[in-house]
């Protein structure tokens, strides 16, 4: 499934685009934004190299051209937010990519980030999700974190340092449009869950860096932005924020009271995580009989799997490290 040529990104604030990266041949699973003002451009998130295209004919298939794009910005370096980083960046000679001091080196040499892929996929896996990644120059390479900005025209994007889900991770904050840009920071909700009585949201607690007290302390700080919208990677524009920041809490402490069972009853290493994906599995069963009266359908679980097996796998490594310390 490819971006057509043709495609019109979604308008979901005062100059901020959504395009849709289709990624994993999916509609609505991960996005990409860009901003404009005063003639100048950001893209936030870049996805997969196989998304590079489309997010670059959103932009002209809006009325831009190419060389307004100032900054390519990135939440973090997970490869679903920030694999076609080098591609895109070869694309735009005059951009600059901002990303976290922590991250920065990786997009300069991605070599650690190739292997550690391959390691899990395979050479020819790897090449079938991400294509191949490319390193980026030193020189167009911007390190920021802990409320450092960016200008956009008249507009000013500020990035806070947002761990939980990552050490490498920002938020962009827009003030002009009171919207959160919040990658992983903020949960996971895709459209199809968002029900008339409220929405399924989640945090993301992935391996290797998911720290329960930390996400906590970064949810409460995006709410205490009071932003207008928090703007999700996965998945588009939400403005239930006190709803979302609730459910994000309640997963956190049910997360670390099942790691902490499951480990005690003895469970380890693969075991673990698939208890906890089970325990995971429960708790999306939960809230879906609670907003519909029913359980999740088979395509509903379908679409949820690669969550829940990351997210069991997250707190087990999670739960594995804090009982070595």
């Amino acid at each position: 499934m490819n971006i057509s040529e043709d495609y019109i990104p979604e308008k979901v604030a005062d100059n901020i685009y959504l395009t849709d990266t289709l990624y994993l041949g999916r509609e609505k699973f991960a996005a990409s934004y860009f901003i404009e003002d005063g003639g100048e451009i950001a893209i936030v998130e870049t996805n997969t190299n196989h998304a590079i295209p489309g997010i670059l004919n959103a932009v002209l298939n809006s009325g831009f051209k190419l060389s307004q794009i100032k900054y390519v910005v990135l939440t973090h370096i997970h490869l679903d937010h920030a694999g076609g980083a080098g591609l895109i960046m070869k694309e735009l000679p005059d951009a600059e990519l901002i990303v976290h001091p922590r991250g920065a080196r990786h997009m300069i040499s991605p070599e650690k980030l190739i292997e550690s892929v391959k390691s899990v996929y395979g050479e020819e896996e790897y090449k079938n999700l991400y294509g191949d990644i490319i390193g980026i120059p030193e020189g167009k390479v911007i390190s920021l974190t802990g409320g450092e900005s960016i200008s956009i025209g008249k507009r000013k994007l500020t990035m806070i340092d947002a761990p939980g889900h990552a050490k490498h991770h920002n938020i962009i904050y827009d003030e002009s449009s009171g919207s959160v840009f919040s990658g992983d920071a903020f949960g996971i909700g895709y459209p199809r869950f968002r029900y008339g009585k409220g929405d399924l949201v989640f945090p993301s607690t992935s391996p290797v860096q998911f720290d329960p007290e930390s996400a906590v302390q970064t949810y409460n700080m995006i709410t205490d932005l009071n932003p207008a919208r928090i703007l999700l990677t996965h998945f588009g524009s939400v403005e239930n924020i006190e709803e979302i920041h609730t459910q994000l809490l309640e997963w956190i402490d049910y997360t670390a009271e099942y790691s902490s069972k499951r480990f005690s009853e003895g469970y380890r290493m693969d075991k673990l995580s698939e208890k906890l994906s089970e325990d995971i599995w429960g708790k999306f069963s939960e809230r879906s009989v609670l907003l519909t009266g029913k359980s999740l359908s088979d395509k509903e679980r379908d679409f949820l799997f690669l969550d829940a097996d990351l997210n069991g796998k997250g707190a087990s490594f999670y739960i594995s490290q804090k009982n070595l310390r």
